[in-house]
């Protein structure tokens, strides 16, 4: 499934197959708990798809899995529940579906004519706001009749409201914890 090179001695393979031998030396002698740290950096895309699989089958064995990653990506693809640390210390721990479900929106405006400072939207509950041109794009945390009373007295073009992604939400708590 990995496409290991089963002919060469370890010494003599990439960093991208090493890591292909560690992942089945991890899981060949079938543990009941896997510790992986950054465990796709160095696979190439085709076989981080077949690593997650694995260890999708391998969870739904009943094996746990605590997976450290900097690619948030990769954490919400194979995560049920993440914890955040900052400096050593856990700041959240929650289900992935109930940190996105609902709680924050990503929302993206694009007005009719350009935004100055006479027609921005500043409403309690917005951060990371971006301003461009006629666009502007931030994360909210609040109540959405808010926004929408807000839009009614302005022209807008199109209005896009989604669920941020885990790295939007992760940088939304290490910026909050900061203050």
């Amino acid at each position: 499934i990995l496409e290991l090179e089963l002919n060469m001695k370890i010494n003599a393979l990439s960093s991208g197959n090493k890591k292909k031998v560690a992942i089945v030396q991890a899981i060949m002698h079938k543990p009941k708990l896997l510790i992986l740290d950054e465990p796709t950096s160095g696979l190439d895309p085709l076989i981080q798809s077949e690593f997650f699989k694995i260890l999708k089958e391998e969870n739904r064995k009943g094996v746990t899995i605590f997976f450290s990653s900097h690619v948030l990506s990769d954490v919400q693809k194979i995560c049920d529940r993440v914890a955040i640390i900052k400096e050593g210390r856990l700041v959240k721990i929650e289900k992935i579906n109930e940190l996105k479900s609902g709680k924050y929106k990503k929302i993206k405006i694009v007005f009719n004519n350009k935004v100055t400072e006479d027609n921005e939207i500043n409403i309690a509950g917005m951060k990371d706001k971006m301003v461009r041109g006629n666009i502007m794009e931030f994360i909210y945390f609040g109540e959405m009749g808010k926004i929408i009373q807000e839009l009614t007295h302005r022209s807008i073009s199109d209005l896009w409201i989604g669920e941020p992604t885990l790295e939007e939400i992760f940088m939304h708590y290490y910026k909050k914890e900061d203050k």
